[in-house]
């Protein structure tokens, strides 16, 4: 028999339920796409026994992969303990059927701490959570693809969110600690934090802070294996009490960590619980939720806490902070993954800003970085590695935009002392780039020879269609390199190709210009200057041999 709650107000109490229900280690709740082209939905235990035979997990919105992978991960890294060295890594998750039943041993151990509903400890919500003022809010405080303003990715109509499944629940509660907005929230009646019966924006979720990255393999257990990391104390961090919520003491209402917040390790980070959340059941359907502040995160130097999320240098934060500061990668949608590729390759190869690296590169692919060079990956492994992130509207209160993206990446790129052949990759995209910006700069001079006064916008649209074909070219010249290849002439290449490519596109629009474009208009009366199709060429010429200086060499120099 159902036992039913209705949603209750700050006044009438908080009520809770005596009767355990939807354990997520047995039952059903992950989508995922089966290797053979088939879907199918599977509990925890299942994806470990199946994974195999998964391609990857799905969801509603593609920032569901990374939130329940990430729960995956820290389950597996509990079950195995971590590895040491690229050796031990081997031992310990080679036979995927002693993994698995490592991994269903652990969480039959802990299968208490895993009940959506439960009259004590709820799966990452707080059992007695009540608001100061108020009713309970209705699901879609927590469904990202239907936001309070704005229906921004779905045609989710608010009919679909009176009753949700505890499945579907599940998923939305877990992507809720990961990406859920900033804004002003109700609190729980006992929050230190209230302030006129509010408590005022702490930030977004910890996921919503960046780019978080998946480095995935052919099929789940592939996946799996490559972001299980060991822990060097340096450049990845996971102390021994870095326990996930289900190993700790069930959380309060109240913030579990002092601030600022100091996790211990990459564990805590990926199942962090950013909200203190409770679901409102009628019978075995969830129909409201409670959704407060938890401990929010800073996002200063966390490199070493959080090894799948990007980082860059921060001129304005480290003076601020008057020390070298790194934070999260910066979310774009308009930016293709090929380009964030300088991101994630070796620290030592990268450009410097102020004396200081301007990425430091991911510590899950600094470890595949190390798998491959004791050469313990399987040799045809390359690794897709997919990114995910969130670009909040004003405020960081609501969803504006996602970004999932992928790119393989040639694993011996992620080497440490594979400085050459990162920094053979890191030119290219910054070749990329300048070039792209004299495609925009031509489209601006055309537009004057025509008499047109351009708009901004003609330069973003002439770069985006520069960026758009170099995008094409690039995973082509990509995968043509291999660890062995002669890395100046790698480049040589590449600045060939893009010094063809470009001068097909430059003759396009100075075609579609037309003829007024070619007799030129002055365009600076105080001195006289003109500008011309000509004139416009020459100036775009100009630039890409400054640019591409290899691409305008004799063949018989290869030395340069």
């Amino acid at each position: 028999m159902s036992t039913k709650e209705k949603p209750t107000s700050a006044t009438e109490g908080v009520s809770t339920l005596a009767e355990p229900y939807f354990n997520l280690v047995d039952e059903p709740w992950i989508p995922v796409l089966h290797v053979d082209g088939s879907e199918s939905v599977v509990s925890l235990r299942g994806a470990f026994e199946s994974a195999e035979a998964i391609h990857q997990i799905q969801g509603e919105l593609p920032t569901m992969r990374p939130a329940t992978f990430r729960l995956l991960v820290a389950i597996m890294s509990r079950a195995l303990g971590l590895p040491a060295d690229p050796n031990d890594w081997l031992a310990k998750c080679d036979d995927w059927a002693r993994v698995e039943e490592t991994v269903s041993r652990y969480l039959s151990d802990h299968r208490d701490r895993f009940w959506l509903r439960h009259p004590d400890h709820p799966f990452f919500q707080v059992s007695d959570l009540g608001p100061a003022t108020g009713e309970v809010k209705g699901l879609e405080a927590v469904v990202a693809d239907f936001p309070a303003n704005v229906q921004a990715f779905t045609q989710r109509g608010p009919s679909s969110l009176k009753h949700m499944s505890a499945a579907e629940a599940a998923r939305w509660i877990i992507h809720a600690q990961a990406y859920d907005p900033s804004g002003i929230k109700t609190p729980d009646r006992r929050d230190p934090r209230a302030k006129g019966g509010r408590v005022y924006p702490l930030g977004t979720g910890w996921g919503g802070k960046g780019e978080i990255l998946i480095a995935s393999g052919n099929n789940l257990g592939e996946t799996l294996r490559l972001n299980f990391v060991g822990a060097d104390g340096r450049f990845i961090v996971s102390r021994p009490d870095d326990l996930p919520p289900w190993e700790r003491p069930h959380p309060g209402p109240l913030a579990e960590f002092a601030e600022p917040a100091q996790p211990h390790g990459f564990i805590q980070v990926y199942t962090w619980q950013s909200r203190r959340l409770r679901l409102v059941f009628d019978g075995d359907d969830a129909v409201g939720v409670v959704l407060s502040y938890g401990d929010p995160l800073s996002e200063q130097n966390r490199d070493s806490l959080d090894p799948m999320m990007t980082w860059r240098y921060s001129k304005p934060q480290s003076s601020k902070f008057g020390t070298t500061v790194f934070m999260p990668g910066m979310v774009d949608p308009a930016k293709a993954v090929w380009r964030s590729l300088t991101a994630w390759l070796p620290t030592r190869a990268q450009n410097k800003t102020d004396d200081q690296p301007r990425f430091r590169e991911p510590g899950v692919l600094r470890w595949i970085g190390e798998l491959h060079k004791y050469g313990v990956l399987p040799p045809e492994l390359i690794p897709n590695i997919e990114l995910y992130g969130v670009e909040y509207g004003n405020m960081s209160a609501t969803y504006s935009d996602l970004i999932s993206d992928s790119l393989q990446v040639p694993p011996f790129l992620l080497e440490e002392d594979a400085i050459d052949a990162a920094q053979t990759v890191i030119h290219a995209v910054d070749d990329a780039d300048t070039v792209a910006w004299y495609v925009g700069t031509l489209a601006v001079n055309l537009a004057k020879a025509r008499g047109i006064d351009p708009a901004e916008g003609l330069r973003a649209e002439a770069r985006e269609e520069a960026y758009v074909r170099f995008g094409h070219l690039f995973v082509q010249w990509l995968d043509r390199m291999k660890a062995d290849s002669e890395w100046h002439l790698a480049r040589r290449a590449w600045q060939e190709t893009l010094r063809d490519d470009v001068r097909d596109l430059a003759d396009r629009m100075a075609t579609e210009a037309g003829p007024r474009s070619y007799f030129g208009r002055i365009i600076d009366t105080e001195h006289g200057t003109w500008m011309t199709t000509d004139l416009a060429l020459g100036h775009f010429q100009r630039g890409l041999r400054k640019t591409l200086p290899l691409a305008y060499k004799e063949k018989t120099d290869v030395t340069q």
